[in-house]
């Protein structure tokens, strides 16, 4: 039988005077945990808090080395009850979204820091419904959901911009670290994490511990793997999935890796893959993207509420299922997340950052010079860069997005009236580079799987593992260009189980040359569908008369973004 990845469907009443919800088990959940004010059907592991609550997916004891969790202590029980669910995320870590009763008669649902495991909910006549993905009632095309415009205009512009908003109007989403409370008289979010509370007020004195970080990577990701008995790795030839092979060595599962590339030279990392296979005892297959021959009118994934807007994922997903039916997968990982965790940051920022501290003018000079060597600019330019960022009132810059093809007007009125993720309140306190770190962390999470959860093995991205981030926030931004590297702990934190070659590199390939190559293929249906479509009817896109890629600087993977948005509409809408 086929391993699937933990999934839920859960309801609540409508309100107090309502009679309790009744529904029957779907097929395909066999299991059913039912109590007063809560009902979740789920598949998959569980912890049950006491026989008031349960856990749906993977629950850790934290610690080094870090122990799964298959049955709380009484003490356990006392201190999450008492914390009306704290606890969970201080004293634990893991993929999971747990359900529990909490102070005030209300039902109190947790999404673990990692979103492991997606948490939508929409408010019904029939009460609050939250599910892991989409794609049953009351989250269907035929429930008469509609498309959120401004929603998607923002996300076209910069993904997860609307935070707990999505791109489908009524259906929201518990962010990572967040809860919803249900009381019957309406829901409510709380914070019960942020990557803020991990972020040093002050950045004085702190200092990398490479092996602090490599023990913490080491233990979550052996933890992680301990939970399956066989993983298929995507390696990809860069540091982070790197990091993810050798600390999967540790692990009792069989590990098999593939790696995709595309035959141009700037595209091509299979020596790169192999040579991190190599060092730590893994298979690899290889596959061409070009034999991958993508359907542009299919969406990448349609049990999410907000489009997938990379193609290539679609090729690496066919690789995936190919690998499921030869052979046992019970989970697939990856290193996705690893440059936003580790601060992989090419700009002036952490000279600002250190100059903010009142560093030493040694200190303040060697950091000047690591970002000569990242990023190969000249003292004076640098200077100037310094000298604009230090005047410019803005503090914070604004998020920035890709705005290419989108009419200009529609896309300044949502993102005034979008409210925005509340990662991006930054606290008074807190520098540049700080907020800068915190956004690339924002992006990596809510990465929703590119397969359904009920007929696919979980997606896991070890190194969003919530140990993880929480030491790599801690750390100042110019600990992580140290030495003219970018992620440069983790580089040093690795050196002994990794080929110098491999973590001494600068720069890697990627599936440009395939994007290019798949847009050209199907340029016509491409700009026929994005004209006469459902995203075309929104009135957000400005289209060129003809296509003029390479003069209006509009990219073939910009073209690929908008139909693969422009295909997961018409899923929606049946256009």
């Amino acid at each position: 039988m086929a391993v699937t990845a933990p999934r839920f469907l859960a309801r609540t009443p409508a309100g107090p005077a309502k009679a309790e919800v009744g529904i029957a088990a779907p097929s395909d959940f066999p299991t059913a945990f039912v109590k007063p004010g809560l009902h979740v059907d789920y598949a998959g592991p569980a912890v049950h808090i006491g026989d008031r609550g349960i856990v749906i997916g993977h629950l850790f004891r934290r610690g080094l080395p870090s122990e799964r969790v298959l049955e709380l202590t009484q003490t356990e029980l006392t201190r999450i009850f008492q914390s009306d669910g704290a606890s969970l995320l201080s004293e634990f870590w893991g993929g999971y979204v747990a359900f529990l009763p909490i102070s005030g008669g209300k039902v109190r649902i947790i999404r673990d820091p990692s979103g492991t495991i997606p948490a939508y909910w929409r408010d019904t006549s029939e009460g609050i419904i939250v599910a892991s993905e989409l794609g049953r009632a009351p989250f269907t095309s035929n429930e008469d959901l509609r498309i959120d415009a401004e929603a998607l205009t923002v996300h076209l512009w910069t993904p997860h911009f609307a935070g707990r908003r999505t791109c489908i109007d009524g259906v929201s989403e518990i962010l990572p670290g967040e809860a919803l409370d249900l009381n019957g008289h309406g829901p409510l979010t709380v914070t019960l994490w942020s990557p803020w509370d991990h972020v040093p007020a002050s950045r004085r004195g702190i200092t990398a511990d490479p092996a602090l970080l490599y023990d913490t990577i080491v233990d979550v990701v052996t933890t992680w793997g301990n939970c399956f008995q066989s993983v298929l790795l995507g390696l990809s030839g860069g540091l982070d999935s790197s990091i993810v092979a050798a600390a999967l060595a540790s692990a009792n599962c069989h590990v098999s890796g593939f790696t995709m590339y595309s035959p141009d030279d700037d595209s091509d990392e299979r020596a790169y893959a192999r040579m991190a296979a190599d060092a730590c005892g893994i298979s690899i297959t290889s596959v061409d993207y070009d034999r991958e021959r993508l359907d542009i009118t299919r969406p990448i994934a349609t049990h999410v509420a907000r489009p997938f807007l990379a193609h290539y994922a679609q090729a690496i997903a066919n690789v995936r299922e190919r690998a499921a039916r030869e052979c046992r997968i019970d989970a697939y990982f990856s290193g996705n997340g690893g440059d936003n965790v580790f601060c992989m940051m090419r700009s002036v920022t952490p000279i600002v950052d250190r100059l903010a501290t009142r560093a030493s003018p040694r200190g303040v000079l060697r950091t000047i010079d690591d970002i000569a060597v990242l990023t190969g600019a000249d003292w004076l330019s640098i200077a100037r860069r310094v000298l604009r960022r230090i005047t410019n009132k803005t503090r914070y810059p604004p998020p920035k997005g890709d705005g290419s093809l989108l009419i200009a007007d529609r896309l300044a009125q949502a993102i005034e009236d979008v409210p925005r993720h509340p990662w991006y309140e930054v606290p008074h306190n807190a520098s540049p580079a700080s907020a800068a770190h915190v956004a690339m962390v924002r992006r990596a999470l809510g990465n929703d799987g590119l397969h359904s959860r009920t007929t696919h093995p979980p997606s896991i991205s070890p190194l969003l593992s919530q140990p993880v981030m929480e030491l790599c926030l801690g750390l100042p931004s110019w600990l992580w260009i140290e030495g003219g590297a970018d992620r440069a702990v983790a580089r040093h934190a690795f050196r002994d189980a990794l080929p110098p070659a491999l973590l001494d590199r600068r720069s890697k390939g990627g599936p440009g040359a395939f994007v290019h190559r798949t847009y050209l293929r199907h340029e016509t249906e491409v700009l026929d569908r994005l004209r006469d479509g459902p995203l075309s009817d929104l009135g957000i896109l400005g289209l060129p008369p003809k296509p003029r890629i390479v003069t209006d600087g509009i990219t073939a993977q910009r073209m690929l973004t908008l139909v693969a948005a422009d295909a997961w509409m018409r899923h929606w809408t049946g256009g």
